[in-house]
Order: structure tokens, then sequence, then C-alpha cells
């Protein structure tokens, strides 16, 4: 059985942080209580994700389920996006309330400054699949060959770039890039149209649990780019073991890790922001049966967020259970 990957600040000074914001037990306005509980005004919830193969879809299938169960009046519907950077575009411009989205790409994002956090959920390992049984073994094995980044206007186009930067691999002989989300990627690499494809991932991903399953897939190490990569883009990210068993076939794989999030927009009620933040965490548990990623989520952690900050109703919820 694969271990359980650690859970890190998704920026350093988190913890300080964390005892500020859990000091003290305000009550944000317009977050009033009917029998013990925040009221919430009703009406759609569209929830922006990603590819449907990916983690950030499959846990808002289930979130949503929960809350149209849960909150009478709610009608969430799930978005499949081409992922982090589309999200942030979708939540900004209204047309979704809650989008996931990972840390790198909410840094790079202006956006993210209209933007509050119901929780920081779990790390996004990067994947850097090729063929198991081929000659690449390396980064730079991929001078010359066809590699997906991702789809347009995804988080995994924004690491992958800056992982060919920190790799040296955007002069000289570089590769080819093609832009392909995680399912139309799979397909390719099984059928040897190209040679590598990157994803960014909660573990397991399923898209690539069923290639593993297919074909033999090796995983590229790419945790030592973690000083170079920080050095240039900030500190989102970290090296980390994708481990043994994760993947059938597959060793453990030292990579990049970083934190994502649960975002919802400024405007989103206190009161629904509250109940959504709730059924995130009690009902960890029965999401982690279907969303194993979902096992990492704690409440300890939940509100490192930096750099977006929690939204009134998350932090009145945390407050409401602190240790």
């Amino acid at each position: 059985m694969a271990s359980r990957p650690r859970v890190t600040p998704a920026v350093p000074g988190a913890p300080a942080r964390r005892a500020l914001l859990l000091a003290g037990l305000g009550l944000p306005a317009g977050c009033a209580l009917v029998g013990g509980e925040p009221s919430y005004r009703d009406g759609p919830l569209p929830i922006a994700t990603g590819a449907v193969d990916g983690v950030y879809y499959r846990y808002a299938r289930s979130l949503a389920a929960r809350i149209e169960h849960r909150l009478p009046g709610v009608r969430p519907s799930v978005d499949s996006t081409t992922g982090s950077v589309d999200n942030l575009h979708r939540l900004a411009s209204g047309r979704d309330r809650l989008g996931f989205a990972a840390a790198d790409a909410v840094g790079a994002a202006a956006t993210s400054r209209t933007l509050r956090s119901l929780a920081r959920l779990y790390d996004d390992y990067i994947h850097l699949a090729v063929a198991g049984t081929g000659p690449i073994r390396s980064v730079g094995d991929l001078r010359g060959r066809t590699v997906s980044v991702g789809a347009t206007g995804s988080g995994v186009e924004l690491v992958a770039g800056r992982v060919l930067d920190a790799a040296g691999l955007t002069s000289g002989r570089r590769p080819a890039q093609v832009r392909m989300g995680l399912e139309e990627s799979a397909a390719a690499l099984r059928a040897g149209r190209i040679d590598a494809f990157f994803w960014s991932g909660g573990l397991p991903t399923a898209g690539i649990a069923r290639l593993a399953r297919q074909v033999p897939v090796r995983l590229i190490a790419l945790g030592a780019l973690a000083p170079p990569i920080r050095a240039r883009y900030g500190p989102y990210y970290r090296a980390a073991a994708i481990p043994e068993g994760t993947y059938d076939g597959v060793g453990a794989t030292l990579t990049l890790a970083l934190a994502n999030f649960l975002l919802a927009t400024a405007s989103l009620d206190n009161g629904l922001a509250f109940r959504v933040t709730e059924m995130l965490i009690r009902d960890r548990d029965a999401v982690a049966a279907e969303v194993p990623s979902a096992e990492l989520l704690d409440v300890r952690d939940a509100i490192q967020t930096e750099p977006v900050p929690l939204h009134p109703g998350a932090l009145r919820y945390y407050r409401s259970v602190k240790p």
C-alpha cells in the first residue's frame, strides 16, 4: 500500500499565521445563526474543476452530492474545465462561484486578489510520464522529443513551462510542445504519438492509474529542480515523493509538489461559505472513500491558504472548531 504523503505549509511562515487566525472567536457580519448554524442564500452553485479524469472533478462531484442533499435550495453543478488557470478566470468573471486551483496559479494571477479561500485541500504532485519501455530517464532526455504540456489555460501548462525553464530546456534543442488534456495525453502516449506528458494532480490520479494498468509507465524524477524553480517562481514548490505502489509498476519518484485550494468568489455569502467548509471537514472520510486525496484534509492545515485570505464564513467555521 502506498504511504500517506505528508502535508507541509503552502508557503513559509504559515504556522505563525495559523496561530493568529485561530486566536479569538470572531463572528463576521452577515453570518446570522439559525439553530446553531448560519443561514445561507439558496440558488445555483457552479463549481469549476478540471479534467474529468482528474482529482478536482471527482472531489467536486462528491462534494456537490452532499451539498445538494444537505443544503435545500442550493443547486450545485460541476463544470469540467482546463484546470487552475481557467478556473481562476471563471471565478473572476462570476461564471463559477467555487473553484479548485493550485497555489502557483493563484500566486501568478492578478485576479486572485478578488477571491477568498475555503480550505487548503491537499498537495498536487507533478507527474512527468513516459513509456516504461522507452529511453527517457531524465528531464534532460526530453530534448528533441514531443511533450504534452497540458491543455491551454491549465495549471499543468503553467508548471510544465516552469519545469522546462528550470531544466534549461527552453533554448537550443528544445522539446516540441503540444497542448492536450489528461485523457488525450494518456491516449497519445499509449499510441506513441508523443514521448512524454506533464500532469499536476493528487494521488492517485485516475487517468494515470488507468494508463499504468494498460501499458508500462515511468515517472521522471523532478525533485532536484525544486531549488531553481523556487528561486525563479516563488515558494510554492517543494520536493516530494510519489510513493511506490501509487501506480502499477511505478517505483517511488521524487518530484515536485504544491498546495491547492478550494476557492470562492468574495461575494459568496458567509453562511454558505461556513456550511460548505463544515461539510469539507466533517465529511472528509466519506469523500476520501471516493477520492483518496481528501483524506489529507486536516482542519489545522486547511487554513494555510496563503496567498489567498480565508473567506469570512470559512474563518468563522475554523474558529468554532479550534483545538
